[in-house]
């Protein structure tokens, strides 16, 4: 089973989605009741984190890791707070404008991989920009667990794709992977 946590609109071929009525991050009897005795093969979660207070973050970060099978991987994507652009930052800033009214936390790699490394996942960085201002990207299969708002599907993105260009629209993503 693969599951998209708070999947808003966005629909992927072989992932379940689900609304925060389905899964609450800051509420485990949601998963106990969702899950049962099952576990997820692997959760997709694009730019929900951001919406969580520090405290709720991490503690949501344990709760997918319990839901999680040993060697499932939970990709997520939040905004990137080391973007160079100052007109996405306006736009994705903690109480920002419109959906980022409620943001609570602008991440940057250096603060958003503890929060999955102290529950006891592995994280791997797929992409980001460090605080040089540089974008960084792993090889990676994008259709294992796609992440729209990225550098390879975000239509934004396209005259970069093309080499006409630069990055629009890009996601600080990572990989947080259960040990077993």
């Amino acid at each position: 089973m693969k599951v998209i946590i708070g999947a808003g609109e966005q629909r992927w071929e072989g992932w379940l989605p689900t609304q925060q009525d389905d899964l609450d991050l800051t509420r485990p009897e949601s998963f106990a009741a969702f899950f049962g005795e099952s576990r997820a093969d692997a959760f997709l979660c694009e730019h929900v984190w951001e919406h969580l207070h520090p405290h709720e973050a991490r503690a949501a970060a344990a709760l997918v890791l319990r839901y999680l099978k040993p060697g499932g991987v939970l990709r997520v994507a939040v905004p990137d707070g080391n973007h160079p652009d100052p007109a996405y930052l306006a736009l994705v800033a903690v109480h920002g404008p419109g959906p980022a009214a409620d943001h609570q936390v602008l991440y940057t790699l250096d603060t958003f991989r503890p929060v999955f490394e102290q529950a006891g996942f592995t994280v791997r960085p797929l992409e980001w920009w460090d605080d040089r201002q540089q974008f960084h990207r792993a090889d990676c299969n994008a259709d294992e667990a796609p992440v729209y708002r990225s550098s390879t599907l975000d239509h934004r993105n396209a005259a970069w794709r093309g080499g006409r260009g630069p990055l629009g629209f890009t996601s600080l993503i990572l990989d947080a992977v259960k040990p077993g």
